[in-house]
């Protein structure tokens, strides 16, 4: 059983207002106040900087935030354990890994085993963030995370590729950065993996997207590559996701000068899950089926 001052803790957090936190644990405010204290003096420093009625976490805050949040994830896990629930894996997966990558291991999987599964597709900032609140219990993603909070195995690794149309100006030339700046440039909402490794790409070679001449933000991948064959614009991805157009004719890779991205594409689930061997069981199955 969790200690309520740690719950009361994760709701100031996630209330950031001690007033509305009280309210929603139907406690008073000075109680609210002597739980934080509690916990400050027992951990020996200050969790929570207070600036008129704005709370906000401080670094040691935030450490014993993310952990509170995975204890709370644990418990909910005990709790269906000891009901002996039977629950399906709960497996995320960012859009390029689930719709070009993962479906042949699935299909595999699905063949030989039984198991109940159920897969939720978004992208990698909110599968993280579902994974650490216990909506998920692993995930196949291809984005930047924190390695210190998940245990982590590479998937596999890929290319990460600049995407234009067949006949665009820069194709068989090598182009500069400078000169891709000069096209639209198409790219995933933020909080995806891929946007995410583009922008610390250019962020490595001091340069950022303000340099870009036009943005478009589009969230699937298929509306994107449409947008490439039909004008000069031009996109960042992995190589798998437009194999079939390249191959076809429609699209085309483009060459930039003294870039090489290789990507891996990882298996991740919270460092101290209870469901830490159901997920690497389900993992070893799937690579083996």
């Amino acid at each position: 059983m969790l200690d309520t001052k740690i719950l009361t803790f994760l709701t100031v957090a996630q209330c950031k207002n001690y007033t509305r936190a009280a309210a929603e644990l139907n406690l008073t405010q000075p109680a609210v106040s002597q739980h934080i204290k509690k916990l400050e003096e027992y951990y020996g420093c200050n969790l929570i900087d207070i600036r008129g009625k704005s709370v906000t976490l401080t670094a040691q805050g935030v450490a014993l935030y993310n952990y509170a949040r995975l204890q709370v994830a644990n418990e909910k896990q005990l709790m269906n354990q000891l009901k002996k629930a039977v629950t399906p894996i709960k497996i995320g997966a960012t859009l390029s890994v689930a719709d070009y990558y993962l479906p042949p291991y699935l299909s595999s999987y699905l063949h030989r085993y039984d198991d109940l599964l159920s897969i939720t597709v978004k992208n990698t900032k909110a599968i993280i963030e579902m994974l650490l609140s216990n909506e998920l219990y692993c995930a196949f993603i291809e984005g930047i995370f924190d390695k210190t909070l998940f245990h982590f195995d590479e998937f596999l690794t890929t290319r990460f590729v600049p995407v234009a149309r067949k006949g665009h100006p820069l194709e068989g030339k090598e182009a500069t950065i400078s000169e891709v700046h000069e096209y639209p440039l198409v790219l995933r909402e933020k909080g995806s993996g891929t946007r995410e490794i583009y922008e610390n790409y250019l962020y490595q070679n001091n340069d950022s997207l303000l340099s870009a001449s036009r943005i478009y933000e589009i969230s699937s991948f298929g509306i994107i590559k449409q947008i490439l064959s039909g004008s000069n614009a031009i996109s960042f991805m992995y190589e798998a996701v437009v194999k079939q157009e390249v191959e076809s004719g429609e699209l085309c890779y483009l060459t930039i000068q003294d870039y090489l991205i290789e990507r891996p594409l990882y298996f991740i689930y919270p460092s101290n899950s209870l469901m830490k061997r159901r997920n690497e069981t389900f993992h070893q199955k799937l690579m083996h089926a």
